[in-house]
């Protein structure tokens, strides 16, 4: 027993499945299809082709098996025993820590075996049946029965196996084999058989049942197999035909591509998938881990860090007080005071300011009043220095780096419309690292408003730092979090 997973139906769809074929006259007794036969040879003629028929030596053991099914299921014991069975499957369902857990498994794991127990003459019956098979009729009706028997005793292998029987015996009408796939795959998922899970769920598809759900648990079983990577192409598969049929994927897909990928320590799939939730459901906490996933596995410097953090910032998502943020705000003035000194000291002040009264920084916090204090003695110098900075840049002859020293500045001031204006000068300059420099231009560029401007300047952006780009983007897209 397991708890369902987020992208699979429930199975006990499969028993309705099977009672509407049976009502719908689709399942018939062995006994049923050799009349049916019969009036089809009536009708014919000896000579025509004859649809597959149960032999003789089948129907005694079929018979045998459903009159001992059929009785079982109205014993006393029995019903007890499933009782204790749904009991057991709801205090483990209920329980709340590993021990705990553990101990309501156990105990169901035990109903389970009692009714086992009880119903072994019948699990003899089966095996019996099956062992009477000498045609792909007696197969079916044998799949049928198994499943039966698998139901009451709550055996899933014996009901995957029927199932299987009934789908290889060619039997099963052909608008329900990918569901019967489907469901076979659901048994083997629950038995931990991920590689039969995996063949039933890639057959079902073949059969065209080919739901999201019949994907998704496909890429849990790719997943559980130990293939992160062919999980993560399913899921991405199902996202990219949801956006291209214009409509918002399913949240569950996006949330497993960051869980699988980030259990499965892949950087750049952590990455990519931290930025497509957001893309989709811009919450506070997914841009939160979005911007902490990425300063994780990309092993930025200091500089490239504040960026990531000023666009958390810029899309709202440093509002609410939670552990994330908390360490959020650490990073943001760790990146901004640097190594020396305080290097942006009006954007520490800003930022300081603004954590305490978010709750989420401390004012006595040694490191928090210690930054405070240095950004406060030397910001009006700093601020002094601003119309130098902007004169030294703009010359003819200044070099690249005080080129982007002024830019780099004004943009911690928020003066976006000076910052963006060196950030182009600084681009013309010989040695400029376009990628460095087209970033901190989109973002002075969405700091004016300007977002096709900025969407164009962020597009240019490659290598290590695209991944920072992408977040300003969906800013400059309007993909922050909502506001109440």
């Amino acid at each position: 027993m397991r708890r369902t997973p987020i992208l699979a139906r429930p199975l006990y769809a499969v028993a309705i499945s099977l009672a509407s074929l049976a009502a719908a006259g689709l399942l018939a007794t062995p006994a049923q299809a050799q009349r049916e036969d019969k009036k089809k040879d009536d009708k014919k003629g000896a000579a025509a082709a004859k649809p597959p028929q149960p032999t003789k030596g089948f129907i005694p053991a079929y018979t045998d098996l459903k009159a001992a099914l059929d009785a079982a299921a109205k014993r006393e014991d029995v019903i007890a025993a499933k009782a204790k069975i749904a009991e057991t499957e709801k205090a483990y369902r209920s329980a709340r820590g590993r021990a705990a857990q553990d101990a309501a498994r156990g105990q169901y794991d035990a109903a389970v075996a009692a009714l086992g127990g009880l119903l072994a003459p019948e699990k003899g019956k089966v095996e019996n049946a099956f062992a009477k098979v000498g045609n792909e009729a007696d197969k079916f009706y044998a799949g049928q029965l198994a499943f039966t028997y698998g139901g009451l005793a709550v055996d899933k292998a014996t009901q995957r196996r029927g199932l299987v029987a009934m789908i290889e015996s060619g039997n099963v009408p052909p608008a329900e084999v990918g569901k019967y796939h489907y469901y076979a795959a659901g048994f083997a998922f629950d038995l931990k058989d991920f590689a039969a899970a995996e063949a039933s769920l890639k057959s079902a598809i073949a059969a065209g049942n080919n739901g999201d759900d019949v994907k998704g648990l496909l890429a849990e079983a790719q997943n559980s197999a130990g293939r992160p990577a062919e999980a993560l192409a399913t899921l991405r598969q199902m996202v990219d035909g949801a956006v291209a049929a214009g409509k918002v994927p399913d949240a569950d897909w996006l949330e497993r591509g960051v869980v699988i990928s980030y259990n499965n320590k892949m950087g750049p799939e952590s990455v990519e998938w931290g930025v497509r939730r957001i893309e989709h459901y811009p919450s506070q906490a997914g841009w939160v881990a979005a911007g902490q996933i990425m300063r994780e596995k990309g092993d930025y410097a200091a500089m490239d860090s504040l960026d990531i953090s000023r666009a958390l910032d810029r899309a709202g998502a440093l509002t609410i007080s939670t552990p994330s943020v908390q360490r959020e705000y650490i990073e943001y003035l760790q990146s901004a005071v640097g190594k020396v000194g305080v290097l942006y000291p009006g954007e520490v002040i800003k930022i300081a300011n603004q954590g305490v009264k978010a709750t989420a920084l401390q004012a006595t916090d040694p490191f928090v009043r210690d930054a405070l204090a240095e950004a406060s003695r030397r910001v009006a110098a700093d601020r002094a220095s601003l119309p130098g900075l902007e004169r030294d840049a703009k010359a003819p002859t200044a070099a690249l780096r005080t080129v982007l020293i002024g830019a780099d500045t004004f943009l911690s001031y928020d003066l976006a419309d000076k910052a963006a204006e060196l950030y182009n000068i600084a681009l013309a300059k010989p040695g400029a690292d376009a990628s460095a420099i087209n970033l901190r231009l989109g973002i002075a560029l969405v700091k004016q408003g300007k977002m096709p401007e900025a969407e164009a300047a962020l597009a240019k952006v490659e290598g290590p730092r695209k991944p920072i780009a992408q977040l300003w983007t969906l800013i400059a897209k309007g993909k922050v979090v909502p506001t109440s």
